[in-house]
């Protein structure tokens, strides 16, 4: 456990990330936003992870902002509920190209393997948004959703603008942002929020991951760095950068040993 907010396990390669505050449907207070990219950096430091699984503990994957600390929250990073200057400016880049809170979402995008997620329950505001930080998404039917922010006064402030841009159709964004309304999950894959609807969210994730964890983690990787890359560049940037990727992997000792393992039929026995 980590801050008593996250559990971390990891197991034949796949890193099972449970987001830990059943009690609070696992809403984010001070130490959920400290733990979050705290479990992110030991994912990163530890290279027998292949992929990541997210979900929340006691059937609700993330509720959001925790009201009842939602002034200290905001003082912690430096946004006074008073009229006056505030302490820090959110617009300070203090993690690369994000803030802090921005860098709970956006550290899932930058962490080298697949993420994915594992939605039921209540999927609001924060949690939201880290869920879409994820590569894809698996929820249960009665799953439900919403960019929630509004309702406090605020806009999504946790990188989900630059994610769901490459979603979701953007009349829907800014219904959603605008109104803040509940969403339920056949609404959510129709406008592509999430990937699919499961019956066990989690089993399907693990699942998945287990299929990927088999796969040369070099491609993986390479293949998550050019998806990423793709939205913003040009389509010659793009294409160069595909080659350049192809050259790096081929070849190599993982390279040759999934060829050898898709000849012999067996599994194959990648180096980390």
């Amino acid at each position: 456990m980590i801050h008593n907010r996250i559990q971390l396990t990891v197991e034949d390669h796949v890193a099972h990330v449970v987001l830990s505050r059943a009690d609070k449907m696992n809403a984010l207070d001070n130490e959920m936003f400290e733990a979050i990219p705290m479990v992110g950096e030991q994912i990163r430091n530890d290279p027998s992870v292949r992929v990541v699984v997210v979900s929340g503990a006691g059937g609700n994957f993330c509720a959001g902002l925790d009201k009842s600390n939602f002034a200290s929250i905001l003082e912690k990073k430096g946004v006074s509920l008073e009229p006056s200057e505030p302490a820090m400016v959110l617009a300070d880049r203090t993690h690369g190209i994000a803030n802090a809170l921005q860098y709970v979402v956006w550290m899932w995008r930058e962490l080298p393997m697949p993420i994915i997620a594992a939605v039921d329950g209540f999927c609001l505001g924060g949690g939201l948004q880290i869920a879409l930080g994820a590569d894809f998404r698996y929820a249960k039917a009665d799953s439900q959703f919403s960019i929630l922010e509004m309702r406090w006064g605020i806009v999504p402030d946790m990188s989900s603008t630059q994610i769901m841009r490459h979603l979701i159709r953007d009349d829907v964004i800014r219904e959603l942002t605008y109104t803040a309304k509940i969403f339920n999950a056949e609404q959510a894959k129709e406008w592509g929020f999430i990937t699919e609807i499961v019956d066990d969210p989690l089993e399907h994730a693990l699942k998945t991951a287990k299929q990927i964890a088999y796969k040369n983690p070099d491609a993986i990787c390479a293949a998550k760095k050019i998806i990423d890359a793709s939205n913003y560049q040009t389509a010659a940037e793009g294409l160069l950068m595909e080659s350049v990727e192809q050259d790096k992997i081929m070849g190599t000792p993982n390279q040759i040993e999934a060829v050898m393992a898709e000849l012999q039929k067996r599994k194959p026995n990648f180096t980390d």
